[in-house]
C-alpha cells in the first residue's frame, strides 16, 4: 500500500509484537521486513512488510521496485488503503485518482497470479455515514465484481480484539487463494512401498559435517515418507576418474555391488546422484553386453529444479538449446541460490569451478561469465549496463540456476518469471552437467520426468 497506510501496525497486530518500526514519518519503512509465524490451519508462514509505494525521488523508485518485486514472491497479498486518505484526495483527483497506486498493485498481482485481499484501514473512524459510503465506493472501485475478500478494520482500536480479527481475515484470504499445487522432490511413480531410491553422494571438502547436504536429505525425505526403500552410497570419485585402471575398477565394482540389491528387487527404481558424478553413473550404469541402461537416472539438482518451479522442469530443458548456441563475447548468469565458503583451491566448487570449466570447453573463453550467489538476483528493471545497453536481466543471454533448494518455491517461480519477461532462456546445472557429458546422459537424466 501507500506510506502511512498501516501496513506496519498490521504486520504487528499479526505477529503480536513490534516486528515493524511504526512511526507518523511517511516512509518509515525503508525495505522489506521479513518475518516467518505459524498460523493455525495454515501452518508455517512467511509474511513481508513492504515500504510504501507512493514515494516519491530516486530513493523512493528504489523501494517501490523492491516492493513489486516482493509481490512476485507472494501467494496472497494483503493491500491496505488508508481511507482517510483516499477521502481526502477524492475531493481534487476524484475517487480513481485517490485510488491510482492501489488499483497498480492489485494490476500487478493479477499479472502474477498473487490473490489479492482488501484491507481497508479506518484510523480512528467509525464504519457509518460518510466513511461507511467511502468504504463501499473504494470496494466498489478497486472490486467491481466483488470477488475479493475484504475488511474495514481500525487497526489502532484498543478496545476490539484487532489481532485475532487480522489473523482470521489472513487466513480466511489464504484458504481463498487459488494456490499452487505441491510438487516433490522425485517422480511420483517411485514414491510406492515396493520401490527403491538409490542416493549417489560423493563428499568433498565443501560437504558440511553432521548432516546431508539439503537435497539429499529432501529426496530421501519424500521417498521414506512415501514407504519406498531408500539406500545411500558415497562414490569416490578421485578413484573413479583416476588414470590408473586398477584403481577405477575397485572403486566401479564396489559401486555396482553396493546397487546390486536394488537392481535384484521387482519394483520401481531410481537412482538420484549428485550432478558432478553423472560422468561416472552413466556409463556405469549401462549394461555391459547391450548398452542399454540398468535403471533410470537422474540427478539431486534436477529433482530440487523439479521442485522449485512447481514441475517445470520442461522451461530449463528448453534452455540447452541456447547453451549449445553459446558465442564468444555473451553473456552468462551462473546462479546458486546457497551462500557458503567457496574452497576453489582445493575443491571443484560446482558454480565456480565446473561450470565455467564446461562453459569454456564447449563455448570458449570469450563467453562473459557472472555469478549470483543466496537471494541477490538480477533485477528485472535495473540501470542499463555500459557495455551492452542492456538493463538488469536483460544483459544476459542465458542463466545456468542451481536447484533452489535454498530459497522458498515462490522466490524460485519469481525469478522464472522474471526471466520470462525479460526474454532470457535459463536452464539447470544438472541438465547442463549431463548435456555436457553426452546427449545421451542428458536424455537419461530428464526420462524419469516424462520428459
Amino acid at each position: 500500500g501507500c506510506m502511512n497506510a498501516g501496513k506496519s501496525t498490521l504486520m504487528n497486530r499479526i505477529t503480536r509484537q513490534e516486528t515493524s518500526i511504526v512511526d507518523a514519518t511517511p516512509g518509515t519503512t525503508a525495505d522489506v521486513k521479513t518475518t516467518l509465524m505459524e498460523l493455525h490451519d495454515l501452518g508455517p508462514a512467511k509474511l513481508f512488510d513492504t515500504a510504501g509505494i507512493d514515494e516519491a525521488g530516486e530513493l523512493g523508485a528504489k523501494k517501490r521496485a523492491k516492493t513489486l518485486a516482493t509481490l512476485k514472491e507472494c501467494d496472497v497479498a494483503v493491500v491496505v488503503v488508508d481511507t482517510a486518505r483516499v477521502a481526502a484526495a477524492r475531493g481534487a483527483v476524484g475517487l480513481a485518482g485517490a485510488l491510482e497506486w492501489e488499483s497498480q498493485l492489485l494490476s500487478v498481482a493479477a499479472k502474477y497470479g498473487v490473490t489479492p485481499l482488501l484491507l481497508l484501514n479506518l484510523k480512528g473512524g467509525a464504519l457509518a455515514g460518510e466513511l461507511a459510503a467511502l468504504v463501499a465506493d473504494v470496494r466498489a472501485a478497486l472490486d467491481p465484481a466483488g470477488a475479493m475478500l475484504a475488511v474495514p478494520i481500525d487497526l489502532n482500536d484498543g478496545g476490539a480484539n484487532v489481532p485475532t480479527a487480522v489473523a482470521s481475515f489472513l487466513q480466511a484470504g489464504v484458504s481463498k487463494s487459488k494456490g499452487r499445487p505441491q510438487v516433490g522432490s522425485l517422480p511420483a511413480w517411485c514414491l510406492t512401498p515396493d520401490a527403491a531410491v538409490f542416493l549417489n553422494i560423493p563428499m568433498d571438502a565443501e560437504t558440511p559435517s553432521m548432516r546431508l547436504l539439503r537435497p539429499q536429505a529432501l529426496v530421501q525425505e519424500e521417498a521414506i515418507r512415501h514407504w519406498a526403500t531408500t539406500s545411500a552410497y558415497r562414490m569416490d570419485l578421485a578413484a573413479a576418474r583416476s588414470g590408473d585402471p586398477a584403481r577405477v575398477e575397485v572403486e566401479r565394482t564396489r559401486f555396482l555391488r553396493a546397487l546390486a540389491p536394488l537392481l535384484a528387487q521387482p519394483g520401481p527404481k531410481l537412482l538420484v546422484t549428485d550432478s558432478q558424478a553423472i560422468d561416472v553413473v552413466h556409463p556405469w550404469t549401462l549394461d555391459p553386453a547391450t548398452g542399454a541402461p540398468l535403471l533410470p537416472i537422474t540427478t539431486f539438482s534436477i529433482a530440487m529444479i523439479y521442485r522449485q518451479s512447481g514441475g517445470r522442469l520442461d522451461l530449463f530443458a528448453h534452455g540447452i538449446e541456447r547453451f549449445k548456441a553459446l558465442k564468444g563475447g555473451e553473456r552468462v548468469l551462473i546462479a546458486e541460490a546457497c551462500n557458503h565458503n567457496r574452497i576453489t583451491d582445493v575443491c571443484n566448487d560446482i558454480g565456480m569451478v565446473q561450470i565455467p570449466r564446461q562453459i569454456e570447453r564447449f563455448c570458449g573463453k570469450d563467453v562473459v561469465l557472472e555469478h549470483a550467489f543466496g537471494r541477490e538476483f538480477p533485477e528485472l528493471e535495473a540501470v542499463a549496463d555500459a557495455a551492452s545497453g542492456r538493463k538488469g536481466l536483460q544483459r544476459f543471454d542465458l542463466v545456468v540456476h542451481c536447484g533452489g533448494c535454498m530459497i522458498d518455491g515462490q522466490k524460485m517461480r519469481a525469478r522464472i518469471l522474471d526471466m520470462q519477461e525479460a526474454g532470457v532462456p535459463f536452464t539447470n546445472y544438472g541438465l547442463l552437467l549431463s548435456h555436457c557429458h553426452s546427449p545421451a546422459a542428458l536424455q537419461r537424466a530428464m526420462e524419469p520426468w516424462g520428459l
